[in-house]
């Protein structure tokens, strides 16, 4: 048994070799990456011919066609090895083209049309996403002033933003719904504390179904107690249409509900559960603005099976950034009711308007360490603008 080292440029140019010179009849002992490329090690037989011939056994000596098939599978892999990186390759210099088209794309837009690149631009500061951008963009006319050009895509912008008058003002069993540490609790004192302002205390009441946060319910009877308003407890769908049947007398019925995670399918199901055993409860989805921007478009996508009848922005003066929240409402055409912007009841509570949302982003964009540059505009815009050339 003889050995025999190959050094090839990769495995393939090393297989051929070996056939070349040792035939299929060969056993491959290791093979390794080198400078060079790869080396090979291979055992043949080369016992000589004499009078009595000595038997190879098959553990020494495999047979010519176990070698062959084990050459082949050696060569199957070298080649898939080879098209896995080649197709790697590829992908990457295609990467690269992308980068590089979207580049010259964006230069190009920036030096034709500087007044919507800049719309582009600020969009993009106020956290605005992509498809909510380029929206705005071509609804913009393709010659402005720089006069009109300043406050044109803002304008746009707010058109798109739904705003609603608060369910609250028509009376009935409003329920506030939505993520935990999302401020509902807050909301209601606040609600709570204006109706009896302008309503007096005999025609409200308040309902907890949070059964699961720690003092939670106390919470509600401490504010029922300062505020001489009735304060009850319901566990599930059936227990709050039972305690709601005997407050129909009360003009406003307020429902704190659990904090509910958007993956939390059951609690999900036991708030579905309750919208269905009571037909007529409105739904407000209170959002907090400080939450990441797929998170608040989680929960849209999740509470939309209760059918809210509007959403409420809490918590503005704490968000770093609105342009993630604002776009996301957009997408899911939900009227924004209501916003919160701080701690003090009732006072840090005002209806929505759209202009002002647009104005209160703005703001913060201003006040945010986040940049903007040419490279992310880029990366975000230019293979649109490249597709649409």
């Amino acid at each position: 048994m003889t050995m025999k080292r190959y050094i090839a440029r990769d495995m393939r140019a090393a297989l051929r070799q070996i056939r070349a010179e040792q035939g299929a009849d060969v056993v491959i002992l290791s093979t390794q990456q080198t400078a060079e490329g790869v080396e090979v090690v291979v055992a043949a037989d080369m016992v000589a011919v004499t009078a009595a011939p000595v038997p190879v056994t098959p553990v020494l000596a495999p047979s010519a066609a176990v070698a062959n098939a084990h050459i082949e599978a050696m060569a199957a892999a070298a080649v898939s090895t080879e098209q896995s990186a080649m197709s790697e390759e590829v992908r990457n210099l295609r990467k690269l083209l992308e980068t590089h088209l979207a580049a010259l794309a964006w230069n190009d837009f920036t030096r034709r049309d500087p007044l919507r690149a800049r719309a582009l631009t600020e969009l993009t500061q106020l956290g605005i996403s992509r498809d909510v951008a380029w929206s705005v963009l071509k609804e913009m006319p393709d010659r402005l002033d720089a006069e009109t050009a300043e406050q044109l895509h803002y304008a746009l912008l707010a058109r798109r933003l739904r705003t609603c008058d608060s369910p609250v003002e028509q009376g009935g069993v409003v329920a506030m719904v939505g993520p935990p540490g999302a401020g509902k609790s807050t909301l209601l004192a606040k609600l709570a504390t204006r109706w009896v302002m302008e309503h007096g205390p005999r025609s409200l009441a308040i309902v907890s179904t949070d059964v699961e946060r720690l003092g939670a319910q106390e919470q509600l009877r401490t504010l029922g107690r300062l505020l001489g308003v009735s304060c009850h407890v319901a566990d599930g769908a059936t227990e709050l249409a039972r305690c709601l049947d005997t407050l129909s007398q009360h003009q406003l019925v307020l429902v704190d509900t659990a904090g509910t995670h958007a993956r939390d399918d059951e609690a999900l199901n036991s708030l579905n559960a309750m919208a269905a055993a009571v037909p007529a409860m409105i739904s407000m989805l209170v959002l907090p603005a400080s939450a990441q921007a797929a998170v608040i478009d989680d929960c849209l996508a999740k509470f939309r099976s209760l059918a809210p009848a509007c959403a409420v922005l809490t918590r503005i003066d704490e968000a770093a950034s609105l342009g993630g929240a604002l776009a996301a409402l957009i997408r899911a055409q939900l009227p924004v009711a209501l916003l919160g912007n701080g701690p003090r009841i009732p006072e840090h509570l005002r209806p929505a308007r759209a202009e002002q949302l647009v104005a209160l982003a703005i703001e913060a964009a201003l006040h945010s360490p986040v940049s903007i540059d040419d490279d992310l505009l880029a990366q975000r815009f230019g293979g649109a603008l490249n597709a649409a050339a």
